[in-house]
């Protein structure tokens, strides 16, 4: 089986405008280490920092992204289930999380999938706000070990089902800042 045609990336989704805004609101905010799991800090697995954004608790502006990022995501999330013919699974109603990450020099994350027993989640989604860095390249890894990479173009989402044939990692940043928003339905 090849993973390729279930990650599909969807040009356009916010606008570039749109990007820059939130890229000059995450660089106001307080990041975080983030960790692997509910509670491992291992920078040599992991190495981002992380800002949860919630519709329901923090600044008015935190609430304004994240209900933005919900009704865009959810909305191209489920296109995706259309466009793949998944009926097996039922229509994303709400994302489970979503962050703000912001890779800076070395910063990355070796390969892993994003569902767990403690995590049930069923589509994974990239969106991507810059490009003007160097490495931090997103890639998948198939059955045949073959690295499927994913062209960072501002504005875009890449969506993938969470499952264990999805490995994926983020190669080290060696230049400049990485941000993206990374959601989970």
């Amino acid at each position: 089986m090849s993973i390729k045609k279930y990650i599909s990336q969807f040009e356009k989704v916010i606008p570039l405008k749109t990007c820059s805004n939130l890229i000059r609101y995450a660089n106001s905010l307080s990041f975080e280490k983030a960790k692997i799991g509910l509670s491992t800090l291992n920078e040599k697995i992991r190495k981002v920092n992380t800002y949860s954004l919630t519709p329901h608790t923090g600044t008015m502006s935190d609430c304004h992204w994240a209900r933005f990022l919900n009704f865009k995501i959810v909305d191209i999330m489920n296109l995706y289930l259309d466009l793949q013919n998944l009926k097996e699974f039922e229509t994303i109603p709400f994302l489970k999380q979503c962050d703000l990450l912001k890779y800076e020099e070395y910063g990355h994350y070796k390969y892993h999938v994003d569902a767990s027993v403690n995590f049930h989640r069923t589509l994974s989604a990239i969106l991507f706000l810059n490009n003007d860095y160097e490495g931090g390249e997103l890639l998948f890894k198939d059955m045949n070990d073959e690295e499927i990479k994913i062209n960072p173009i501002p504005g875009s989402l890449v969506i993938w089902p969470s499952n264990f044939l999805f490995p994926h990692k983020v190669n080290p940043l060696k230049f400049g800042k990485r941000f993206t928003v990374v959601a989970w339905g």
